[in-house]
């Protein structure tokens, strides 16, 4: 079997020019992933924010039918357009 040491050193030259931009890609995507991440997205907001989930305590009124609550929320979210 006859080796060619031309293609032996094309092989390795392509070979190694592979792995070189493997690794020089790789570099570029680290350095540009903190540019991309989203910010944590439970940390506390700033300025006016105003918190939107929450417990909501019962009055002393008479509790609504479930299916009429819906019903109030949704258009109060239909109304409010939020």
């Amino acid at each position: 079997m006859v080796i060619s040491l031309r293609r032996l050193k094309r092989w390795s030259q392509f070979f190694l020019l592979f792995v070189l931009f493997t690794l020089l890609l790789y570099q570029l995507f680290s350095l540009l992933v903190p540019l991309f991440k989203p910010d944590y997205m439970y940390k506390e907001p700033n300025g006016g924010a105003v918190k939107v989930f929450g417990h909501q305590q019962e009055t002393a009124r008479v509790v609504e039918a479930p299916a009429q609550k819906i019903k109030e929320r949704l258009l109060m979210f239909y109304w409010l357009g939020e």
